[in-house]
């Protein structure tokens, strides 16, 4: 969600949303170089929450000399998350329908 209400604090979100997937996605390519395998083969997901958890604690050290050695621990933890391969459904997928907001009663006509 958006929470600015100018249109330039809106562009500065977006922006800033872009830029941060551009970087989980470059260093997603970088840990799937360094064990030879496709980028495509590293969960999103778990990347992003990794690098979050990552860099909130790079955030709170005070030793700014340890980020690379961090940043090649967080490659190298990057690399563990290699997506499973997930078994094939059972069932194929079905849109289920919404269910509706309010009870709807139903009047009958009288003949």
């Amino acid at each position: 969600t958006l929470r600015s209400k100018t249109m330039d604090g809106v562009y500065q979100e977006i922006w800033g949303t872009l830029i941060a997937y551009n970087l989980i996605r470059l260093e997603i390519a970088k840990a799937a170089l360094a064990v030879k395998c496709e980028p495509t083969e590293v969960s999103f997901i778990r990347a992003f929450h990794l690098i979050q958890f990552e860099l909130h604690w790079a955030g709170v050290t005070r030793s700014y000399g340890k980020l690379p050695a961090s940043m090649k621990h967080l490659r190298e933890r990057l690399v563990s998350l290699l997506k499973d391969e997930r078994p094939g459904r059972k069932c194929d997928r079905v849109v289920k329908a919404t269910p509706k907001r309010y009870a709807v009663r139903k009047v009958k006509k009288l003949p």
